[in-house]
């Protein structure tokens, strides 16, 4: 969440200079960069605070585990709108992922 009237430090090896933005937002030109040019990881850790299986744990292990679940949900429900160009929120697709791998699960071990 933004907190207008914290202090950040940022530093770019890019950019030798800060200027800032004449009009009423003032936003340095290495964070107006930054927004420009974000994609990857930072969508992607977005979109996996969203819809989490994260718990609460102290186990590595597990963390590492619940991080490769919210990205397979993540790229999954991508592949799935790519090829079949339906329109379904990742919310929706999640479900429907659980539902199904769920009875998958409950016929395999009558």
């Amino acid at each position: 969440m933004a907190k207008p009237n914290k202090k950040i430090l940022i530093l770019s090896s890019m950019h030798s200079s800060v200027e800032i933005e004449t009009n009423d937002t003032r936003i340095p030109e290495t964070i107006r960069f930054y927004n420009s040019t974000k994609f990857g990881a930072d969508v992607t850790d977005q979109m996996a605070r969203k819809y989490s299986v994260k718990s609460k744990c102290q186990r590595c292990p597990l963390q590492v585990f619940f991080n490769i679940l919210d990205l397979a949900g993540i790229n999954a429900s991508i592949l799935y709108k790519e090829t079949t160009g339906a329109e379904i929120s990742r919310q929706k697709f999640l479900f429907q992922l659980v539902e199904e791998l769920g009875t998958e699960y409950q016929k395999r071990n009558r």
